[in-house]
């Protein structure tokens, strides 16, 4: 019953906050957002950028360095073990866990958008750093948190979209999907552990469909194994040499592939 509450809860927000957004998120068009007259989606590069520029770099659990073609560098979800020392414009936070929200390992006096309060309640972040928009969705963690408790970010680069779905533990509303459906890449968590099980993920990704979806949120190599040999007979499957991806439009493919980066080499805690 409370799991229903949350969900209607979220839908009525989601259906007043994203009237205005649903067509807006990775649209190639200047728009205004939430009839408050501020501009926020980007002109899409001109004379001077070249989209072999883009790329995201993971850094092990949920953190990534998003870096856009004009240097413009985002890090989603700063995980202690994993990121220390890494220079960026801005760090998006999408809950409170210690493995996700290590803003002091990130230098160079970043922009810090946390999309949860410590109250577990969604902080809304509609802004733009640079030349990457950034925006965040409602969502909520496995039925053991409490109130909203995760944000699902998306950043809008160029002519890419990307989505970072943070510790998703629920399928998207049909809101959530509209506002994502535009979504070239998406980061989704697959440990299975707190948040969904591989099936559940499997109908995530059916509900966005993008071209690429990065597997995230784990930080044993064999889970990433594990769920690839389970995903592998509903999408292709991608092992890539590296923990870096190039990004641009020619590269995408035209149906969804899962892109299994190869995990870094992690830092324990006593080094």
């Amino acid at each position: 019953m409370k799991r229903r509450n949350f969900m209607s809860l979220l839908a009525g927000v989601m259906v007043l906050a994203f009237r205005g957004i649903s067509q807006a998120i990775c649209n190639p068009a200047l728009v205004r957002l939430f009839g408050q007259g501020r501009t926020l989606a980007q002109h899409r590069p001109g004379k001077g950028l070249k989209l072999g520029e883009y790329f995201v770099q993971w850094y092990g659990h949920s953190s990534f360095l998003i870096h856009s073609g004009s240097q413009t560098k985002i890090v989603a979800d700063p995980n202690f073990n994993v990121t220390p020392g890494i220079q960026a414009d801005a760090v998006t936070v999408s809950n409170d866990h210690f493995t996700h929200n290590n803003v002091g390992s990130v230098t160079g006096n970043p922009v810090i958008l946390r999309g949860i309060t410590f109250r577990q309640t969604w902080n809304p972040i509609r802004t733009s750093v640079r030349d990457i928009t950034i925006v965040n969705i409602p969502s909520q963690r496995s039925l053991g948190f409490a109130g909203v408790a995760n944000s699902i970010f998306i950043y809008e680069m160029g002519s890419l979209c990307l989505a970072h779905l943070g510790n998703i533990g629920h399928l998207l509303t049909p809101e959530q999907e509209k506002v994502m459906q535009r979504v070239d890449v998406m980061m989704i968590p697959i440990d299975a552990m707190n948040n969904l099980g591989f099936e559940d993920i499997i109908r995530v990704i059916e509900q966005v469909k993008p071209p690429i979806v990065i597997p995230m949120h784990y930080d044993v190599p064999r889970q990433g194994q594990l769920f690839a040999a389970f995903a592998e007979e509903y999408f292709p499957i991608r092992r890539l040499a590296g923990s870096q991806l190039v990004l641009n439009r020619s590269m995408l493919p035209k149906t969804t592939e899962i892109f299994v980066l190869t995990h870094p080499q992690p830092v324990s805690f006593g080094d």
